[in-house]
Order: structure tokens, then sequence, then C-alpha cells
């Protein structure tokens, strides 16, 4: 959802990917946040990973031509960032399965805030249902949250936390 760190967690990601010796290309799918693609850019060229961005195309648009750009230039990994809602809505979800259906991922992680506790199963559980979660990544675990929702996920969902954020820089990533 809107505010969970997607956007960061993406460029976390990709720098924690390239660390690894991939070569990593973020997708700047999210067309309804003002300035999300601006902040993926920043972000991107921060972290040192090349972001594909185009004002125009759909979401599902977007992921096609970044993944086709990807394989075009040796790039072995596409990170789509897609939009966040401040809600779990049937548009984003019917946006969410045309991207996976447009672009075959290998994994679909969901980014989950720490803070909000229990209400991040809830959510955790409405994508997972929708979209089939192959893990989540939980942002903002260094501050009050004690990992109870992570916890919980893994319960709940059978999913497992593939990273967590446990900081604002780019390499505060586990």
């Amino acid at each position: 959802l809107q505010g969970s760190g997607k956007t960061t967690s993406a460029a976390k990601l990709a720098l924690r990917l390239m660390k690894e010796g991939r070569h990593p290309l973020l997708i700047a799918a999210d067309v309804y946040r003002p300035a999300a693609m601006d902040q993926l850019q920043t972000l991107g060229g921060q972290v040192g990973v090349p972001v594909f961005s185009e004002v125009g195309p759909s979401p599902v648009e977007l992921a096609r031509l970044g993944v086709t750009h990807a394989k075009h230039h040796a790039l072995n990994v596409a990170i789509i960032d897609t939009a966040g809602r401040l809600q779990v809505d049937e548009q984003l979800m019917a946006e969410l399965r045309a991207i996976k259906a447009a672009v075959s991922p290998a994994e679909i992680l969901m980014v989950a805030d720490a803070m909000t506790g229990q209400e991040a199963v809830n959510i955790a559980a409405g994508f997972h249902k929708e979209i089939g979660l192959t893990g989540v990544i939980l942002t903002k675990l260094d501050g009050d949250a004690r990992g109870g929702a992570a916890l919980s996920i893994r319960s709940a969902l059978g999913v497992p936390l593939k990273f967590v954020g446990v900081g604002e820089r780019p390499e505060q990533f586990e």
C-alpha cells in the first residue's frame, strides 16, 4: 500500500542484487503517484542501477516494455515498481493480475510496513489470494515494531519473509 516503502525497497533490492553480481533494471510502473517515476530515477542513480521509465504507456505496457528492454541490454533482473493504493481495491488487483500475465514474473514480492502490525497480515492475505505472492519485504523493522507482523505473515500465508528494511539508507536491507 502507499507509504510502505515500495519504491525505496525496489532500489534497495536492486543494490543488493548488483552486489551479488547480478545486473538489475528498475522499471517505473507507478503512473499514479505524483513524482513516483522521478523518485525511482533518483534512487536508481544513487545505487547505480539503470531505470526504465516512459511517460504515456499503461503500467502493464511499461512492465512489458521494461522487461524487453532488460533482455535487450543484458540486464538479468527486472524489478517492477508498481503503484500502491491507500487500500486494497479491485482496480489495483486487476492491474497487478494483468502485469503478472504480461511478464510472468519469477517472484511476486509484497512490501509491507512493519508498523502496521497485524493489519499487515490482512493486507498480505488479500494480495496473496488475488495474485499469489512468493514472498514479503517488511519495511521499517528498525522502529518500534518487533517482528510480530513478520511471524504472523509467515504463519498465515506460508510465504517467506525474503527481506527486511532496517533503515532508510540503501544498504540497510537484510
